[in-house]
């Protein structure tokens, strides 16, 4: 199966070098199996806190949120908060690209089925995480 990555709410935040994060989505999803469809919605704080609350019970933004579907028609959808990301990469310093193409790589390991709930698991995806945002950042 082809796997595609749709971007909304891009031109809206005005999200820098898609087809780099396009390639790193597809890197990840095919590299750990994932294949199909995916959406990558960039959105405001106020609508991520809101999904937030309602799917994880924390009233509070996040920077990425992961929804795994398996569908056919949609393996699965990321929504980032881009004003979080923006300053995400100010504070670990890197820019703002580095910092979407890190979350990015994130969302689309939930994606694949990767957590970080305990301390093995968060060790097992931080290590897969710095590979493909490496393997991203060398070309």
């Amino acid at each position: 199966m082809k796997t595609t990555i749709v971007f909304h709410g891009a031109k809206t935040f005005r999200i820098p070098d898609l087809p780099d994060l396009r390639q790193v989505a597809r890197n990840v999803l095919v590299g750990e199996g994932g294949s199909g469809t995916v959406d990558i919605v960039f959105q405001d704080p106020s609508a991520q806190r809101a999904l937030n609350l309602t799917w994880r019970g924390l009233d509070r933004t996040t920077d990425v949120l992961s929804f795994h579907y398996g569908e056919p028609d949609l393996f699965g959808e990321l929504y980032i908060d881009p004003l979080l990301a923006q300053s995400q990469a100010v504070r670990y310093k890197h820019s703002f690209s580095a910092e979407l193409r890190r979350l990015v790589v994130h969302g689309c390991l939930h994606l694949c089925g990767f957590d970080h709930g305990t301390t093995p698991e968060r060790i097992r995806m931080r290590a897969l995480e710095l590979q493909y945002v490496s393997v991203a950042s060398k070309r």
